[in-house]
């Protein structure tokens, strides 16, 4: 008989529990699957070449990769876009019902 593994944050943060392909069951389509549970879509976005290695010295200082680093990027603008639209647009937003930058974009989560 096998010894039960206390299901401790310790022992799936070392790998003692959740590692096990024994129990694992791959999924057909994971990017599909991975991108729908994180409410993400994947784009073409044409950059310039100096950009993007620019991009890359960046999240490589901040220890990440270049992509998350522009969702971060992007995430942060259109908040402060959003919250600037609605300064400058409060009363026609308060006629519409709008109180915050997420009830323009139901569903969206952030990054």
């Amino acid at each position: 008989m096998s010894k039960k593994i206390q299901g401790t944050e310790k022992n799936w943060d070392d790998g003692t529990l959740g590692t096990s392909l024994e129990h694992a069951e791959p999924s057909a389509n994971r990017s599909l699957d991975i991108d729908e549970t994180l409410a993400m879509q994947s784009i073409s976005i044409r950059l310039d070449k100096s950009l993007i290695e620019d991009l890359k010295v960046i999240a490589d200082i901040n220890n990440l990769g270049y992509q998350p680093l522009i969702r971060r990027y992007l995430t942060r603008a259109v908040e402060g876009e959003m919250k600037q639209l609605i300064r400058n647009n409060a009363n026609l937003l308060k006629k519409k019902g709008v109180v915050s930058p997420t009830d323009l974009k139901p569903g969206r989560k952030r990054a």
